[in-house]
């Protein structure tokens, strides 16, 4: 509880602000934009990482690749391995929410419409369907099934650049196992869209037993796999991978090492967080520094007299340290007041930034980059901000009365 005396200083420090009303109001504004604008920064970046990395590990990537080390040195697929129980056991880890064992096939399509090189990925539906959402966005037609012969899921682009329709046949190009040339029919058993015209005209789906079929020169019942894309929260989640995969050989690849070229475009925005926060750092400790310094500056006579009167120089202290539990607790309130009502409300509307490029849609790697950005929030960010704010007023306010009792005491 405060004693009289702190009670009488709490109130000196509330009406001291009070009457310089203008310049408390300042320095208040001041920190509360300072943190407003950092947090905002933080969060739209923030949030344009996160979406840009969920369309990544969205197309069939995942956050992380188990990958057969020759598949993944040469991206050869020739000798697909064999899914163990055991495998398929250590896969079952709470840290993995899903994964899809797959064999890749590099052919391509030509008809009187044109040409174009394909990725062609064996599935094995029932995991394939938990992993991404291609079964829940199909145009027409039907998801694969196990037992289906000869069928391929095409993406919408891929259709309509070549005209195709569920039924339809698709003539694919491709080499065997051994090398070999070879054309297959396939029906057009589905169509999907995925919102990437370069993800759904490159993929194309069909279940395992189709692919041994086109590629295998000797047939097998086992489930085989070139690669294993892992579903989980984060990379954060890449040391209870690694653990749970422990001897097997098996070579980890983040979806930062699949597709660099997003990796970097992120590496930039982080560089581009951290130039805004230092600018908005400097300006944040001019801001405040400068109106604190002219308001105890101000009080040099008042000081100087109190001084006379025989107040020590702890109360001066003490009612710096109020005036700043004040500041801190009035910016706080206005901070928090802007922040719900600015990015609480674009984390549900989003910042729409089509504009910037005439509504067109950019592209990178087959990712196209979001239009619309959803400021993510967090609690480390706003503490981390609003602490460097509150270091910065503390500061101020311990400079600006030591500056000034030192100037009452050389007077005296």
């Amino acid at each position: 509880m405060f004693s009289n005396e702190n009670r009488y200083l709490f109130k000196f420090a509330w009406l001291s602000i009070r009457r310089n009303a203008g310049r408390s109001f300042f320095i208040g504004f001041s920190v509360s934009l300072a943190v407003i604008i950092a947090v905002w920064v933080v969060s739209f970046f923030d949030g344009m990482n996160a979406q840009i990395e969920e369309a990544v590990v969205a197309t069939n990537t995942g956050f992380f690749q188990l990958q057969d080390p020759l598949y993944a040195y040469s991206t050869d697929s020739s000798a697909p391995r064999e899914l163990s129980p055991a495998l398929l056991e250590k896969l079952r880890t709470p840290a993995i929410k899903a994964f899809s064992p797959e064999l890749v096939l590099d052919g391509n399509i030509s008809t009187p419409e044109g040409a174009a090189g394909l990725s062609v990925i064996g599935i094995i539906p029932e995991y394939h369907r938990s992993f991404i959402t291609i079964a829940r966005n199909l145009v027409s037609g039907d998801f694969l099934g196990a037992a289906d012969e000869d069928k391929v899921l095409i993406g919408k682009d891929l259709a309509e650049a070549f005209r195709f329709s569920v039924g339809d046949q698709l003539v694919l190009n491709y080499q065997d196992q051994v090398g070999g040339l070879r054309s297959e029919n396939l029906t057009v058993g589905g169509i999907y869209t995925y919102g990437s015209p370069g993800f759904e005209k490159r993929f194309v789906y069909i279940n395992q037993g189709t692919w041994k079929k086109l590629f295998l020169t000797a047939p097998t019942e086992a489930p085989l796999y070139n690669r294993i894309p892992l579903m989980t929260e984060s990379l954060a989640q890449r040391p209870a991978v690694l653990a749970a995969i422990r001897g097997e050989d098996l070579k980890v690849k983040t979806w930062k090492d699949l597709n660099p070229e997003m990796a970097v475009i992120l590496e930039f925005h982080d560089g581009m967080i951290k130039f805004f926060l230092l600018i908005i750092a400097l300006t944040i400790t001019m801001t405040i520094l400068t109106p604190v310094r002219m308001l105890w500056q101000e009080r040099y006579k008042e000081l100087k007299m109190m001084s006379v009167l025989g107040v020590s120089r702890a109360k001066f202290w003490k009612v710096g340290m109020f005036e700043v539990f004040l500041m801190i607790l009035l910016s706080a309130s206005l901070s928090s007041l802007l922040l719900i009502l600015i990015i609480g409300t674009q984390s549900y509307t989003g910042v729409d930034v089509r504009f910037l490029n005439n509504g067109i849609a950019i592209e990178r790697a087959g990712i196209k980059l979001p239009g619309i950005i959803f400021p993510v929030l967090t609690a480390h960010q706003l503490i981390l901000t609003f602490g460097f704010v509150v270091f910065v007023l503390g500061v101020s306010y311990v400079w600006s009365v030591h500056s000034t009792i030192k100037k009452v005491e050389g007077a005296l």
